[in-house]
């Protein structure tokens, strides 16, 4: 992206013809991109239903994509806490995080991290980075703190039977990804 800066050199006396002065403006935040909807310029934070849930961070050297999460049930206990990819003791025997690294790897790399439940056997959540700062949330099923379930597919976000998002576009200007 860049603006445009006009600058008019005629007021100063120096000639008779404005001139465009290109700035570029670099790129800032993540882009978080949930289902088919897209929140650009974002802290990496989803805030779902008032409660910040998932945090993910891009790590730079060695590169990675982190995942600080909350996890609850339908009765909206929390039953398990994952810090940048790792499972806490009380919640390691039902949740398992497998995240792509290699010593090699660069942040041009699909970097992923995947959540599994033990107890369902289904995935909680997937992501991966692409384009060195962009995040996609491919798929989920989680509770959010209020005890409703979470639906990520390639084509939607829902949340509980109330809200279902696709294809919304929304600038987060440095804040969070806000859901319901």
């Amino acid at each position: 992206m860049s603006e445009s800066y006009h600058t008019d050199t005629d007021m100063m006396g120096l000639d008779d013809s404005p001139e465009v002065v290109e700035v570029e403006k670099p790129e800032q935040g993540l882009e978080l991109h949930v289902g088919s909807n897209v929140f650009r310029s974002t802290n990496g934070v989803v805030m779902l239903q008032g409660k910040e849930q998932i945090f993910l961070e891009v790590r730079s050297d060695p590169p990675a994509l982190l995942l600080t999460m909350d996890l609850y049930d339908e009765q909206s206990r929390r039953v398990g806490h994952l810090r940048r990819n790792s499972v806490s003791a009380s919640s390691a025997a039902r949740f398992a995080v497998s995240a792509s690294s290699s010593p090699d790897a660069t942040l041009n790399d699909p970097l992923t991290v995947v959540v599994s439940d033990h107890q369902t056997g289904q995935t909680v959540i997937e992501a991966y980075l692409f384009q060195k700062r962009k995040i996609r949330i491919t798929g989920a099923l989680f509770y959010t703190h209020k005890g409703e379930l979470v639906t990520i597919s390639p084509h939607y976000c829902r949340v509980g039977t109330a809200l279902t998002r696709f294809g919304d576009v929304t600038e987060s200007r440095g804040g969070a990804a806000v859901i319901g």
